[in-house]
C-alpha cells in the first residue's frame, strides 16, 4: 500500500468525553445543562456511560464529537467515496484551477510486473495528455476529463462521531470492502479514533472480506458525446398541488402569510423546505458529479464509479471539439487508452482495480432529490455564468422545469444577480448582469 496515503485527524473536541456524556446524562438528571457539563468533565463513568447508551441503540449522543480528517495524497475515488456523506462538511482542491499534471497517482500494492506496467502505461498517457491539453491552451476545467480516478487528491473532512463510524463502517463491510486503499484509509481513522475517542471502539464491526463480485457490464465502442448531449434533466417527482402545499406550510410557519417574492428575501425560507422535487440527470460527468454531490442538503444517488469505465461513455467538451490539435489529441489518447482499458478488464487481477481506470470524463446518471430552499441556493450559485458550463447546463435545465411546474415560485429563481438584484461575487464579477437578467426574464 501507498505510504503517501494517509488520513490524519487534524482536529478534535477537547472535551469530547465530556460533551458526549452530559448529552447523554440530561435527560435523567437533575438540573440544567451547564451544571450537568461541569459535572461530567473529568468524570470517570463518562465512557462506560456512553458505552451503556450506544449498547441500548441511542447513538445521538456521539453526534456532538466532532472531527476534523485532512486527507493527503489519496485517490479521487476515495475522496468521492467520502463527499457522498450527507452529514459532513468538505473543502477540496479544485481542479477548475490548479494544475493536476504532476500531483501523481495511486498505484495498487502487489500487483504482478505485466499488470503494473499495463496500469502504469494507461495512466501515464492519460496524465501526458492532460498535459498537453493545458499547453494547447485548453481550460483546466476541460482539460481534466482525461484525469483517471487514480490522480491524488488533498482535502478536508469534518463530520460527526456517529457519521464518521458509519463511513468506515461501509468501507468496512458494505460498497467500500474491496477498495485496499479505502481499507487502509479506514484503519489508519479507527486506530487513531480508538485512541483520541476509546468509548466507541466497540461500533466498529468486524471487516468482512466477502468474494470479489464482478457485475461490470461492457460495452464494445468507446463513444464521445459533446456539451450539448450531456447533463440532460428529467423532473421524476413533484408535489401534485405546490402553491397549496406552500400556502400551508407558510401558515404553519407562525409568521404570517408571504408572498413567494417574500419569502425568497428571508433569511430563512422555512416553507421551502415542504417542497420536494426529485430529479434524474442523465449523462453527467464524474467530474460534474462532484459539483452536485458537494451539496449537503439533498438526497442523491451516484452509481458506483467502477460502472462508469466499462460504459466507456465520454465527454467532448466544446474548447477541445474547436481546437483540431486538441481534439486529435483527445481522441488518439482516447483510443489509446481504450486498448489498453481492454487488456485491463481482460486480467483478472486489474478488473479488481478497475475504478481507477474511470476518467473524469466519463458519463454516468444520477438522481437527486432537494426541496425549494436548497434548489434556491444550487441555482443561484451553479446557474451563475461563472460556474462550470456543464453544471450551469444541469442547473438552467432543471430551473427550466421547475418553471414549467409552478411557475409562481421558480419564477423568481435564477442566479444571485436575479434573484438579490445584484451580484455578490465583487471583483469576480462577470459583468453581465443585463444580460443575465434578459436571459433569466425579467421580474415584475
Amino acid at each position: 500500500m501507498n505510504d503517501v496515503c494517509k488520513a490524519e485527524i487534524v482536529s478534535f473536541n477537547t472535551d469530547n468525553d465530556a460533551v458526549c456524556a452530559a448529552s447523554a446524562r440530561i435527560s435523567t438528571t437533575e438540573g440544567n445543562s451547564a451544571e450537568i457539563f461541569l459535572k461530567s468533565q473529568n468524570n470517570e463513568k463518562n465512557s462506560g456511560l456512553i458505552r451503556k447508551v450506544l449498547a441500548s441503540g441511542h447513538r445521538s449522543v456521539i453526534e456532538h464529537a466532532v472531527f476534523t480528517v485532512s486527507f493527503t495524497n489519496v485517490s479521487v475515488y476515495v475522496e468521492q467515496f467520502f463527499i457522498e456523506s450527507r452529514l459532513a462538511s468538505f473543502t477540496v482542491k479544485s481542479r477548475r484551477y490548479v494544475d493536476f499534471s504532476n500531483t501523481g497517482y495511486f498505484i495498487p500494492q502487489n500487483l504482478s510486473a505485466e499488470s503494473a506496467a499495463l496500469y502504469k502505461a494507461y495512466m501515464d498517457e492519460a496524465f501526458s495528455a492532460y498535459a498537453k491539453l493545458l499547453e494547447l491552451d485548453i481550460p483546466k476545467e476541460d482539460a481534466r476529463f482525461l484525469l483517471p480516478y487514480s490522480f491524488f487528491s488533498n482535502f478536508y473532512c469534518t463530520m460527526n462521531a456517529r457519521e464518521l463510524i458509519g463511513v468506515i463502517n461501509s468501507i468496512r463491510n458494505g460498497r467500500g470492502k474491496h477498495s485496499e486503499e479505502l481499507q487502509n484509509i479506514a484503519e489508519q481513522l479507527i486506530e487513531q479514533l480508538r485512541e483520541i475517542f476509546p468509548c466507541i471502539a466497540e461500533e466498529f464491526f468486524e471487516r468482512e472480506d466477502g468474494e470479489f463480485i464482478d457485475e461490470t457490464a461492457v460495452q464494445e465502442q468507446m463513444t464521445l458525446l459533446c456539451e450539448s448531449e450531456t447533463g440532460k434533466v428529467e423532473l421524476v417527482n413533484a408535489p401534485k398541488q405546490p402553491a397549496k402545499l406552500l400556502k400551508i406550510s407558510l401558515k404553519a410557519t407562525g409568521e404570517g402569510a408571504k408572498t413567494p417574492r417574500e419569502l425568497l428575501s428571508d433569511r430563512r425560507p422555512r416553507a421551502l423546505e415542504q417542497l420536494n422535487y426529485s430529479f434524474l440527470i442523465k449523462d453527467v460527468t464524474l467530474a460534474g458529479i462532484t459539483h452536485i454531490v458537494r451539496h449537503r442538503m439533498q438526497s442523491v444517488i451516484v452509481p458506483p464509479i467502477e460502472t462508469a469505465v466499462p460504459q466507456r461513455r465520454v465527454v467532448l467538451p466544446k474548447t477541445v471539439e474547436q481546437n483540431q490539435a486538441a481534439r486529435e489529441l483527445y481522441e488518439k489518447t482516447l483510443g489509446k487508452c481504450d486498448k489498453l482499458l481492454d487488456r485491463a478488464l481482460e486480467s483478472d487481477e486489474l478488473r479488481r482495480y478497475i475504478r481507477y481506470f474511470a476518467l473524469s470524463g466519463n458519463l454516468l446518471d444520477v438522481m437527486t432529490t432537494m426541496n425549494a430552499r436548497e434548489l434556491l441556493l444550487f441555482i443561484r450559485l451553479r446557474a451563475c455564468s461563472r460556474a462550470q458550463w456543464e453544471v450551469r447546463g444541469v442547473a438552467e435545465r432543471m430551473l427550466s422545469l421547475l418553471r414549467a411546474d409552478f411557475p409562481e415560485l421558480f419564477g423568481l429563481y435564477g442566479p444571485s444577480c436575479y434573484v438579490l438584484g445584484s451580484c455578490p461575487e465583487g471583483r469576480m464579477c462577470c459583468g453581465k448582469q443585463k444580460e443575465m437578467l434578459e436571459k433569466f426574464g425579467l421580474k415584475e
